[in-house]
């Protein structure tokens, strides 16, 4: 094989690797997902509640 070809095919397998890499990084996220949309509502809720509260405080 000459340098050339050889040079090419770790260009195509690094960029493989970053395919995969990229493929296996959404999909953690994508699993992860459902639980950061829950948690994110509730710290909303409960940010909101808080607020009521301490307008109602101050307001008397």
């Amino acid at each position: 094989m000459d340098i050339n070809t050889e040079k090419r095919l770790d260009e195509i397998e690094r960029k493989l690797d970053d395919l995969h890499n990229k493929i296996s990084n959404q999909e953690s996220r994508a699993k992860y997902k459902p639980i950061f949309t829950i948690v994110l509502i509730l710290s909303v809720i409960l940010i909101f509640f808080v607020l009521i509260g301490v307008v109602s405080f101050f307001t008397g």
